[in-house]
């Protein structure tokens, strides 16, 4: 065999060596890449507090998840307040949301529903203030350990008179949900006790089909009203905020949430 045969056919090899040494090193980092495809959500913790003017243990839960919403911030904890029976900040939509989640069960105020009916903290938990706090902290920092099933992106079109709403949920996990819906909540914020972000319009669910692994839903809110309207004062803007949520209608689980300011 001649030389340049012998160095060809050598090189040949090395070449051959090295391309299959290359694919044993990077098929680990290839399935891993695989492995990612279904990656991790945090999931953002929707806390719905129903209260009533007068309730006199309201202003306690009030102050210990005001507290809590500030330290978390709306990227893993939104906090709602919820007006009840005619204290002059209720709305039908409101009281309808809390007789849907009781139904015969005990009523009263505070009323806290964390990822809707995930968890239900009726009343306070202790007579101090540290107690409920931590109270309300254990509970929210273990549904912040769950990831979501869910990705929720929405935005609210200003250039549009009425600031429509829209959105997309896809389905991260690998398993088909059903019974789901997706709503949206308007709230105002205020100084004013027990007006830290409270509720006053929430619009009708919309229902979504049967969600296999990797699909999307899109959806589109058209408020009746616009969101910003001149105040009285000084005529400045009154801005309204929005929380946009999915929740299974048959456990009434929040599944995933959005706050849009």
């Amino acid at each position: 065999m001649r030389m340049k045969e012998k160095i060809f056919i050598f090189i040949f090899l090395i070449i051959f060596f090295l391309i299959l040494s290359g694919n044993i090193i990077l098929s680990p980092r290839v399935l891993a890449q695989n492995n990612d495809s279904s990656r991790n959500v945090p999931r953002t913790v929707l806390v719905e507090l129903f209260v009533q003017e007068g309730c006199r243990t309201c202003p306690t839960a009030e102050f210990c998840l005001e507290d809590l919403a500030w330290e978390y911030g709306t990227s893993k904890f939104i906090l709602v307040q919820e007006h009840l029976w005619g204290d002059g900040y209720d709305t039908p939509e409101t009281n309808a949301r809390y007789d849907w989640y009781v139904g015969d069960s005990k009523k009263g105020t505070p009323d806290v529903f964390i990822d809707g009916l995930t968890k239900r903290l009726q009343g306070l938990s202790c007579d101090c203030v540290e107690g409920n706090y931590e109270c309300y902290k254990d509970v929210i920092d273990e549904e912040l350990t769950r990831s979501s099933l869910l990705e929720l992106s929405a935005s609210q079109n200003i250039v549009e008179p009425d600031g429509i709403i829209e959105g997309t949920v896809k389905n991260i996990s690998d398993t088909p949900l059903k019974d789901l819906a997706v709503c949206v909540m308007v709230g105002k914020e205020s100084d004013d006790p027990g007006l830290y972000f409270y509720i006053q319009d929430i619009f009708p669910f919309q229902n979504m089909p049967l969600l296999l692994p990797g699909a999307t839903f899109n959806f589109k809110f058209i408020p009746e009203i616009s969101f910003s309207m001149e105040s009285e004062i000084d005529g400045e803007e009154d801005v309204s905020h929005l929380v946009i949520f999915v929740q299974n209608l048959e456990t009434k689980e929040v599944l995933q949430a959005l706050y849009i300011e």
